[in-house]
């Protein structure tokens, strides 16, 4: 299995703090979720930066489809303290990017133990792989 480089499958731009990022409540969610538009590239950014912040993290993949999302984490080994931080950190992330009544997207997190493992054998099938720095 190949992994497709994801500068080649979907633009990133730098995610600055200082730039104020649209509210997902802002999106007009009777139509469903726009992978086509620049939410896309704030929501991404958020995730790979606030996942990428804990150094432990090697990898980060997203699946998208229709209004469901997939973030898979790859750590290197099973580590109650490293996955509490990480759940700190997906808990920030959905609350910022779900909350609300009608959330224009739902998301789940998943962890992969890479455990020295090939990553390429771990990847999920259909996700893009977020690269630590764009």
């Amino acid at each position: 299995m190949t992994i497709a480089n994801t500068r080649d499958t979907l633009q990133q731009p730098t995610f600055k703090e200082d730039k104020e990022l649209p509210s997902p409540m802002s999106a007009d969610n009777s139509i469903g979720f726009d992978s086509s538009n620049q939410y896309v590239d704030g929501w991404i950014a958020l995730i790979r930066e606030g996942l990428y912040a804990n150094p432990s993290v090697e990898d980060i993949f997203v699946d998208f489809e229709d209004d469901d999302v997939d973030v898979w984490v790859v750590i290197p080994e099973h580590d109650l303290a490293i996955l509490h931080q990480i759940a700190e950190a997906e808990g920030e992330l959905f609350d910022t990017l779900v909350s609300g009544e009608s959330p224009p997207f739902l998301i789940d997190f998943h962890i992969i133990y890479r455990r020295g493992r090939n990553i390429e054998d771990l990847a999920p099938t259909k996700a893009i792989r977020l690269p630590k720095q764009v």
